[in-house]
């Protein structure tokens, strides 16, 4: 049963009565005109109750030609109903270029009295994390009843073991053909396959083959096909040989994700239009070569939105999983057919992938080294592999999964004799170094104690722990006069001190902060979503809050009364004035994975440029001066200061593939 179904539909505070078509309060309500109840009930059917002005045009209007006049005065209609009984609350946002949004989620409502309960909070406590779920949705819509699963005899069977990684694989229903990828002599990225105890590759050419999926019928994979240009490839297998033929033009940034329909005749997957934009999911019919957007994920944030997405029940329903933060994921349960909200559920888990097993009807999730099964509204963990798990595929009582071990190192060259020396390295991942401003010090992130850690070292001297770092990702910038260094995390800001590591929250969570630099006479100066798109804003403990852009600001810092930044949707850096508020765009192919690192030393800009290295650009002269040539092994985070430049380079990755059985325990 949908959320339409019901008699009854909860809003916040509100209750919406489909019978009498009334919205009301504790206390009022209101009868709702036949267009503005339409409105509202597409509002709640759409995914992620965002809808578009030609979905209401369809919906509400019936494909009929009505003026942009006419929706902006239903939408008032609604709001000023909505207003009317619940003041305190906005329950309707409007998303520039997308449409308009239901901010509260929408639940079936019940009598207080009734064993049915709005929401089910569930808690599980395990190694490295403390995982909650919440159900929203009344008992008789969750799925049928599910079993545990074990790993059966708690035996892991290795099926490759060579050299470098293999990585990206998929199963056959019948689990006897795993599709994998592996780089070739060339660093070219092949497929293979593995059936009957045998690996063999099946891919040719000088071509990347990317993303690819076998269909559960074994006989058929859809990949990326990439060279200069990049095709989404239909690839038969049936009589072992490769047959293609493309389907459809990509592009690298889309990062596309495939999952098959059971039936083996058609493929979801999530796309991008680039780096800045979150995934929405699609699906498309082999039969008729057409494809079609399913969801329409929240664009001005810097989230990922729908990243992965798996059928259940034979294909009738489809679990999408929605980036909300770095430890946090909601999952949505769709109906296929009209794409009608079943349900949803919130874990406090930044997962990497789902699959869906069919057997026991359950979920099962993969998160790090670990992987947990969502049955009978409960998580349990399933299986912990020691190393990150890259991709795993489920199918009967088999589960595969590879795992991926990278190892990261820090890299020293004086600019003046192009000397090069390896600074830092360990077992582990080593990350963002950071140079002070007066080149003594040099913190980095490193996970070589099994968690993420600010390290520090000076001078010559061995490097320490300096503090723990929260899960999830973290940015750090070093204070003006090099006494702390600076880092957010779920919009607040934070400052730990070299001296002894102690950590001071500066802003609070209400800031929604990301990247923080320091600004002028111990000001901060921070990029956040708090207007409703990423600006830049400018905070000093006497003067509090300013906004200093308005047409986009994400990444920046201050020099002589001049703001340097850069924008999260669009490449660039532009220059601003502070006392006039002029602008000038410097730097036209400024890529805007920049914000993590680019840096401003003496008014030059230190910058890198995607596949070519990194760069000193000189705002006064306009001289654009290489300073590193990248090489394969170049990570995008590096630090300048003085003559002295420190950047990652990655070892060869590792990662090899492990067939499980699962047993009901």
């Amino acid at each position: 049963m949908s959320l339409l179904d019901q008699e009854e539909i909860r809003l916040g505070n509100l209750v919406l009565s489909r019978q009498s078509r009334e919205l009301r309060s504790a206390e009022h309500k209101i009868a709702l005109e036949p267009r503005v109840y339409e409105l509202l009930l597409q509002m709640l059917s759409s995914p992620n109750h965002l809808v578009s002005r030609d979905q209401l045009i369809d919906s509400v209007w019936q494909g009929r030609v009505v003026s942009d006049s006419a929706i902006n005065r239903a939408i008032s209609q609604l709001r000023k109903c909505l207003a009317e009984l619940d003041p305190e609350m906005e329950y309707i946002e409007t998303l520039p270029k997308l449409g308009y949004r239901l901010k509260v989620v929408p639940e079936a409502d019940y009598p207080t009295s009734s064993t049915a309960l709005a929401k089910w909070p569930f808690f599980l406590l395990a190694a490295v994390a403390a995982i909650m779920i919440i159900w929203w949705q009344n008992g008789v819509n969750t799925p049928p009843v599910s079993e545990r699963l074990t790993i059966h005899n708690k035996t892991v069977q290795p099926i490759s073991g060579d050299d470098g990684i293999e990585f990206d694989l998929s199963l056959s229903k019948d689990g006897k053909v795993i599709l994998f990828h592996k780089p070739d002599a060339n660093g070219r990225i092949q497929l293979w396959l593995h059936r009957d105890a045998q690996s063999y590759r099946f891919s040719q050419g000088e071509a990347d083959h990317l993303d690819a999926k076998l269909s559960p019928d074994g006989k058929q994979v859809v990949y990326v096909q990439q060279t200069d240009s990049c095709k989404v490839m239909l690839a038969d297998i049936a009589q072992n040989q490769m047959t293609t033929s493309p389907l459809f033009d990509c592009h690298p940034d889309n990062a596309l994700r495939f999952v098959w329909m059971p039936d083996s005749k058609g493929f979801y997957y999530r796309s991008r239009q680039d780096k800045t934009q979150p995934f929405a999911i699609y699906a498309y019919r082999l039969d008729t070569r057409i494809g079609r957007q399913l969801t329409l994920p929240v664009s001005i944030s810097n989230g990922l939105g729908d990243f992965a997405m798996t059928p259940t029940h034979e294909g009738e329903q489809l679990v999408v999983a929605t980036y909300q933060s770095q430890q946090k994921t909601v999952l949505t349960t769709y109906r296929t057919q009209d794409m009608s909200v079943l349900g949803q559920k919130e874990m406090s888990l930044g997962i990497k992938d789902i699959q869906w097993h069919q057997a026991t009807n359950s979920l099962i999730v993969s998160h790090g080294p670990y992987l947990y099964q969502w049955y009978n509204n409960e998580v349990s963990p399933l299986f912990y592999a020691g190393q990150p798990i890259q991709s795993f595929a489920v199918s009967g009582q088999q589960l595969v999964y590879s795992d991926s071990l990278q190892r990261t190192s820090i890299w020293q060259m004086h600019l003046s004799n192009a000397s090069l020396e390896q600074l830092i390295t360990s077992s582990k991942l080593d990350l963002q170094p950071r140079l002070s401003h007066d080149g003594n010090h040099m913190a980095f992130i490193s996970t070589r104690q099994g968690k993420h850690q600010i390290w520090l070292q000076t001078g010559l001297s061995e490097a320490k722990v300096l503090a723990d770092l929260p899960a999830g990702f973290t940015r750090l910038s070093w204070q003006a006069d090099n006494s702390a260094l600076l880092y957010s995390h779920q919009g607040g800001i934070y400052q730990v001190q070299v001296e002894d590591g102690a950590t001071t929250q500066l802003l609070s969570e209400q800031a929604q902060a990301y990247v923080v630099n320091p600004g002028p006479n111990g000001a901060l100066l921070y990029s956040s979503i708090k207007s409703g798109d990423w600006q830049l804003w400018l905070w000093h403990p006497d003067s509090g809050h300013r906004q200093l852009t308005k047409q986009g600001g994400y990444s920046g810092w201050i020099w002589q009364g001049q703001l340097f930044y850069s924008k999260y949707h669009q490449a660039g850096l532009w220059q601003k004035d502070l006392k006039s508020g002029n602008e000038t765009l410097l730097i036209d192919d400024f890529a805007v994975t920049n914000w993590l690192n680019w840096q401003l030393m003496d008014g030059n800009i230190i910058y890198h440029r995607p596949g070519v290295g990194l760069f000193d650009f000189n705002p006064h002269t306009q001289e654009d001066r290489q300073i590193l040539t990248q090489s394969a092994d170049f990570v995008h985070q590096y630090s300048l200061s003085g003559d002295q430049l420190v950047f990652v380079r990655a070892d060869t990755a590792q990662g090899d593939i492990y067939r499980l059985t699962l047993a009901s325990p």
